[in-house]
């Protein structure tokens, strides 16, 4: 089964985007609050009037800040399909009305659904609202169904290299994966992987199905044309026949996608909750001899330590330091307390917020793509 992933593109001419720096870098805003990185569409606007900050409360409602006091004259919200674009042409005859809530100042609204969304599932919310001299603002919301069961997750294993290899007689194409870990069961919607280096790594976006406590997750990060694969998105972990890539005690899920999105050398690669924006794991790591390269990933690696997901061991800069590449048949990352740490979210003794790590929790190891590996999967 093949599922074509479609990622709503930001226009480029909005005269207001300027007042949505908080994700202009890393799509990541301050307060836990989430600016939608999916395609605001402003229809009708004054200079003067912006939106500032955007936030998914829960199923029921959206917060969105705005720099004057403010008076709506229309809400609603409407459902979109799996490639709809949000525009005032997608309200559709399933839009329904929305009531606003204003904070004290005024300048902030909490728009109330009148029905609960759906996790994962893609709504916009139309609204027009007015300052207090007539300046109007009109626009188009995108966001997801909320998810309040997202598992406490971690990464496990990285292969950052894509290569041929004979099997039997065979050739088959391996490509990059990263492997991650529910230590605790829940929902992937609202999921994003974040690469430093390569940024079609964050349009992958993690179907809304339900995984188990203890569930190891392979996202393969690249699809071959007449590749036959099969996602898992059900209980049955052995769907998939993708060759050796898949392995029946992993859930497999595949990325549609052509490009390099993880690297062989060096990257900062996060995980992290659209919704509140937060940085769930990080991963550093680099080429002895790519640091310099390395160093220009220096926001994504202040945001991974100022948000306490890597430790560095002294050195302002203290990545997984590689004496070679990853490969595609033989080296990958691979962490070495995630037993531990499942052990400790199995005793009720770790929250997300818990999960650090430095390079000494990780080490080089046999990919999974090498029939000799054993390992916990």
């Amino acid at each position: 089964m093949k599922r074509k992933l479609v990622s709503d593109a930001l226009p480029s001419c909005l005269m207001l985007f300027v007042a949505l720096v908080g994700f202009v870098l890393l799509c990541v805003c301050q307060s836990g609050c989430q600016i939608t990185t999916e395609g605001m569409k402003v229809l009708e606007s004054e200079e003067s009037l912006e939106i500032q900050n955007i936030a998914v409360l829960d199923e029921n409602s959206i917060e969105v800040q705005f720099n004057k006091e403010v008076s709506v004259k229309e809400a609603k919200v409407s459902k979109l399909d799996s490639q709809e674009q949000s525009s005032l042409d997608a309200l559709g005859e399933n839009a329904v009305g929305a009531n606003a809530v204003l904070s004290e100042d005024a300048k902030t609204v909490v728009y109330e659904f009148q029905e609960s969304t759906d996790v994962g599932e893609r709504y916009q919310l139309f609204s027009e609202i007015e300052d207090s001299r007539g300046n109007s603002l009109t626009f188009a919301i995108p966001f997801e169904g909320y998810n309040n069961r997202i598992p406490i997750l971690i990464i496990t294993e990285l292969q950052g290299a894509t290569g041929d290899k004979t099997v039997k007689g065979v050739k088959t194409k391996r490509c990059e994966y990263i492997v991650l870990r529910a230590l605790t069961a829940g929902n992937l919607a609202g999921i994003e992987l974040y690469s430093a280096r390569y940024k079609g790594l964050s349009e992958y976006r993690f179907p809304a199905i339900e995984v188990k406590a203890g569930e190891h997750i392979m996202i393969h990060l690249r699809t071959y044309e007449g590749q036959d694969y099969t996602e898992e998105l059900g209980d049955d972990l052995s769907l998939d026949k993708n060759n050796d890539e898949s392995w029946s005690t992993i859930r497999d899920l595949y990325y549609e996608n052509s490009d390099p999105c993880a690297s062989k050398e060096y990257d900062i690669v996060l995980l992290r909750n659209r919704t509140t924006a937060k940085v769930m794991d990080a991963l550093l790591y680099t080429l002895e001899s790519k640091k310099e390269n390395y160093s220009k990933l220096s926001a994504a690696e202040k945001l991974a330590t100022d948000e306490g997901k890597w430790k560095s061991e002294g050195e302002e800069s203290d990545p997984i330091i590689l004496q070679k590449t990853l490969t595609a048949t033989t080296q990958s990352l691979q962490r070495t307390n995630s037993e531990e740490l499942f052990a400790l979210a199995k005793k009720g003794e770790l929250e997300q917020d818990d999960i650090t790590t430095s390079k000494n929790d990780w080490q080089i190891g046999l990919t999974l793509y090498n029939v000799k590996r054993t390992s916990i999967y």
